[in-house]
């Protein structure tokens, strides 16, 4: 039976950014939670992105803007990101669009050169 992830990393970056940047951010979000389970963010960025989630040996989703613009728990909003993707949150709402509604985030936005990040994660059994 394959489990369905339980950890997601969201992502964001600008044209600017490279792999290293976003894999150097991604290492500091998640050096006190469990091993990602998943790379998330816009399908615009889908080259890079799949570099990062191979590199790192995770899977990769990828979501238009207009699916992270109505995604609900995300606790920043970007001025830039809204006029450069039509999304007001990249990484947080990635993270949590590919675990779906139950999902939380436990590394709200933090940024990076280039980049940001964020890390969601579904409720442990019973906790929700």
């Amino acid at each position: 039976m394959i489990s369905a992830p339980q950890l997601a990393i969201g992502i964001g970056f600008s044209t600017r950014a490279s792999s290293e940047d976003i894999i150097q951010l991604i290492r500091a979000c998640t050096s006190a939670t469990a091993p990602a389970s998943i790379i998330a963010s816009l399908d615009r960025r889908a080259v890079l992105a799949g570099l990062v989630a191979k590199t790192l040996g995770m899977p990769l989703m990828l979501f238009p803007a207009s699916t992270l613009a109505q995604v609900s728990g995300i606790s920043t909003r970007s001025a830039l990101a809204l006029k450069m993707t039509k999304t007001a949150s990249v990484a947080e709402a990635s993270a949590l669009a590919s675990l779906g509604t139950k999902a939380r985030l436990i590394v709200p936005y933090r940024t990076g050169r280039y980049c940001t990040c964020a890390v969601a994660a579904l409720p442990a059994n019973g906790d929700e």
